[in-house]
Parts: structure tokens; C-alpha cells; sequence
């Protein structure tokens, strides 16, 4: 053979408009599709865990005696779960009739725009999840005695709320500290989720770039 595979292949996909190589550029197209797709698959079955998630969250919170805490974790989770139907929705309605290379564009514009809607109401969650929590935490049985032990260890006149000056500062410096990082927590999460299939979108995209810009 004259031209190996690699090359031929990256001829079909330079003269696309020209279909020099329509089955190679159709392999291509299917491919974009592909990791599309179960983009989208990972994303909607996230919405479905994170809804039966809170449901459980609820039931288990109920069966040890802390309903509200779970009810409040539920009111919580629900604007996360409108964002992403939301969002997701988006990516649905984004046009096909264009190369596989426009789309991918199109659709990683989309991803970012979707990340840093999901990245501020993040900024808002963790720190009301926590707050939530330490609330809870305070006015359980266990906490009521592990409050009480720890006066007993730290004595102080100075109380706050009920609470021991040092525990207060403690958990308004925690706070602060998941506030100021909650937007980093999310992407670390994020990253541990679907971090493999979004370098292989990058790759992908880089890819057809390089292609693009071979010398026919």
C-alpha cells in the first residue's frame, strides 16, 4: 500500500467537506456521538442517584431520629436536581446538523458553561450542608454529652449560643474555610467522577484539531 491507514484517515478527515473518505469521516462522527452520548447517560443516571440518594438520606435520617436534618438535606438537594435536568436539557438541544468537530466545540462550550453554574450553587451548599450538620450534631443526645466533657476538659466562663466560646470560633473558622473552598471541593468531586471522560473529550478535540491543520 502506497498510504498507510494514519494517513489516509487524516486526509479523509481534512477533506471532509469534500468527502474524499466518507466511511472514515462517518467512523469519526459516530465516535463524537459516542463520547456524547454517555456523557449524557453519566449525567442523567447522576440525577436519578442523587434524587433516590436523598429519599434514602431522608429514611435513614428518619430511623435515627434526626427527620429534619434529613428533610433539610432533601430541600438542599432539590435545586441541584433542577439545575441539572436543566442543564442537561441544554446539551439535548444542541444542534447536530453540523460537523462532528462544531459539535464537540459546541458541546465542551456547553460543559463549561454547565460546570460553572453547578460551581455557584456548590459555593452555596457545602457551607448550609455543614451548617446543617453541625446544627444537628449540637443538639443530638451524643453532642449534648461530648459538649459537656469537653467544658468539663476546657473549662471557660465565656459561652456563646449555649456553646463554649473555643467551639463556636472552631466552627465558624471551619466554615469559613468550606466556603472559601467549596468551589474546589465540587471540581475535586467532579474530576473523581467524570475526570477520565473529559480528558478523553479533550483528547478527542485535540485530536480533530491537529487533523484540521494538516496540510492537505
Amino acid at each position: 500500500m502506497t498510504k498507510s491507514i494514519e494517513t489516509m484517515w487524516k486526509q479523509g478527515f481534512i477533506n471532509e467537506p469534500h468527502l474524499t473518505a466518507p466511511k472514515i469521516n462517518n467512523l469519526y462522527n459516530r465516535k463524537s456521538q459516542n463520547m456524547v452520548d454517555k456523557l449524557q447517560h453519566m449525567f442523567a443516571i447522576n440525577i436519578k442517584a442523587i434524587v433516590v440518594g436523598s429519599i434514602i438520606m431522608l429514611l435513614m435520617m428518619s430511623l435515627i431520629g434526626a427527620p429534619w436534618l434529613g428533610l433539610y438535606i432533601c430541600v438542599l438537594l432539590a435545586p441541584l436536581v433542577m439545575i441539572a435536568k436543566k442543564e442537561l436539557n441544554k446539551s439535548y438541544r444542541l444542534s447536530k446538523g453540523q460537523s462532528s468537530y462544531d459539535y464537540l466545540i459546541n458541546f465542551d462550550h456547553w460543559l463549561q458553561s454547565s460546570i460553572a453554574n453547578y460551581a455557584r450553587y456548590y459555593k452555596v451548599f457545602y457551607p448550609m450542608f455543614f451548617i446543617g450538620m453541625a446544627t444537628q450534631a449540637i443538639i443530638s443526645n451524643a453532642g449534648g454529652k461530648l459538649i459537656s466533657l469537653l467544658v468539663q476538659t476546657l473549662p471557660t466562663n465565656i459561652m456563646l449560643f449555649g456553646l463554649p466560646y473555643y467551639l463556636v470560633l472552631a466552627l465558624i473558622c471551619l466554615l469559613l474555610v468550606i466556603t472559601k473552598y467549596a468551589e474546589a471541593f465540587y471540581r475535586w468531586d467532579l474530576n473523581l467522577i467524570y475526570g477520565q471522560q473529559f480528558k478523553k473529550l479533550k483528547e478527542l478535540i485535540t485530536d480533530m484539531e491537529e487533523l484540521r491543520n494538516e496540510p492537505q
